[in-house]
């Protein structure tokens, strides 16, 4: 009789019980956003394999070894999941443009320039038909007054969006550098309990998480390292390296149509983002600039068409050649001052001398190649916006079903634990059984042998 089985089963105790307190660390955290399950790797203690002189170890065994406690988690899926959600933050955000212009346009309705295109033009076959009527001239005025303002309502609409987009790149990059920031203090302290040989799973947990944060924001990519700290890295300049961070910045071009860039601020040099950041540049550079420029072309085309027939007619006081659109100061559609002013000065008819006569007002109301130019645009917008959704929708597909993978591999299960929990448990009481049944031997063999003699 030794003292191994002591050793046994004190191993088994301590095995067992640090093994249900990570189970309980576990279960603790089962709703912890970014929290890895843990998992307490164990060992079978095989003792000394090399004979003594004087002594053989027991063949049986010294027990258990509790070796490090590990993350359960599965890089591969985390680099995946990573570039999904950064691909999903993109594409909501050109979602989430496409349908505020949408609503800005506010077509097929009766608020929107195509209803009001179609009523100036209208405007124009009731002069035809009333050429000396002044409250058809009036009304007319007023309606083309109404179109211009929807025109330039629009625009400040588009244009405010494009505003707002570039506010939120601003809000967003603020976040971007302190979690950076974060993740480089995480980092160091992380090194730190690694060469302590602590455990700095919780640590980084919370690391990891805020790097899925980046990666969603700015399409950050994510590099582990030997030590446990990770590198962050945007377009191949890192963001992170170690428990250093840089910062990112938001710098308005001097160009004509003031392009936006993301630059790291210690060189102005761009930044490759992508994620949300990336929407948001699309949203500054691309799309809004698109639709207003095509606003334009459409307001420009009604601008010349309705002049060039309009400059052709003949006011009721004779004069010709008159323009009935003119640019205000802000480069706007605007009804020109002297038609605005005086209704009578409308060119309507095709004669100094026939004040009955509507037959320009008439070639004006006939006017479609202008609303045709806006439907198509509505049109285009409308199948932008509606692919926009169904690659939104796929993606949501994709995505969830990486996290569903993710979850599979790291997230906390409450009946796995509970049964394993169990198993811990009874592992412990048999351990302490074990450890009194020895203790009773030993006590039998060293206080009670011999003793009736």
């Amino acid at each position: 009789m030794s003292f191994d089985g002591l050793r046994i089963a004190l191993s088994s105790l301590q095995a067992q019980r640090r093994a249900l307190e990570v189970t309980g660390q576990n279960v603790a955290n089962v709703a912890t956003d970014g929290y890895s399950r843990q998992r307490i790797q164990m060992s079978a203690n095989a003792g000394s394999v090399v004979p003594a002189i004087y002594s053989t170890p027991s063949s049986v065994g010294q027990g258990v070894l509790s070796s490090d406690v590990q993350r359960a988690r599965d890089q591969f899926i985390e680099v995946r999941a990573n570039q999904e959600h950064a691909v999903n933050s993109n594409l909501l955000q050109v979602q989430s443009t496409l349908d505020r212009i949408e609503l800005g346009f506010a077509e097929p309705g009766e608020n929107g320039l195509g209803a009001q295109m179609s009523d100036f033009l209208a405007g124009f076959d009731d002069v035809a038909n009333q050429p000396t009527d002044s409250a058809a001239r009036n009304q007319l005025i007023e309606r083309a007054q109404t179109l211009v303002t929807g025109f330039s309502q629009l625009d400040t609409t588009l244009a405010s969006i494009r505003d707002n987009s570039i506010e939120e790149l601003q809000a967003s990059l603020v976040d971007v550098n302190a979690t950076a920031a974060r993740i480089a203090d995480l980092n160091g302290r992380i090194q730190v309990a690694t060469t302590a040989g602590l455990s700095p799973n919780d640590l980084m947990d919370q690391r990891d998480l805020a790097a899925s944060q980046l990666a969603e924001s700015v399409g950050a990519t994510i590099r582990p390292l030997g030590d446990g700290t990770v590198d962050v890295y945007i377009g191949g300049t890192a963001l992170v390296r170690g428990s250093t961070s840089n910062e990112l910045e938001v710098v308005i071009g001097t160009d004509p149509a003031q392009t936006i860039s993301v630059v790291w601020s210690k060189d102005d040099q761009p930044a490759g983002v992508s994620g949300a950041a990336g929407g948001m540049l699309s949203t500054a550079n691309d799309i809004v600039p698109r639709y207003r420029a095509a606003l334009k072309a459409v307001a420009t085309k009604l601008h010349d068409e309705v002049n060039v027939l309009h400059k052709t007619g003949f006011g009721q006081d004779g004069v010709t050649g008159r323009d009935f659109f003119s640019w205000d100061a802000s480069g706007h559609l605007a009804v020109d001052s002297v038609v605005a002013g005086d209704p009578t000065k409308v060119g309507a008819s095709g004669s100094a001398t026939a004040t009955r006569d509507g037959s320009v007002a008439k070639k004006l109301a006939a006017l479609t190649a202008t609303q045709s130019d806006y439907r198509a645009l509505v049109v285009k917008l409308g199948v932008e916006s509606q692919t926009a959704t169904r690659r939104v929708e796929i993606q949501a597909g994709i995505t969830d079903q990486i996290d569903t993978a993710r979850e599979a591999s790291s997230g906390v299960d409450v009946d796995e634990e509970m049964t394993n929990m169990l198993m811990f448990q009874h592992a412990y009481d048999a351990a302490a059984r074990l450890l009194s049944t020895m203790d009773a031997n030993l006590d039998t063999l060293i206080n009670h042998m011999g003793a009736g003699r």
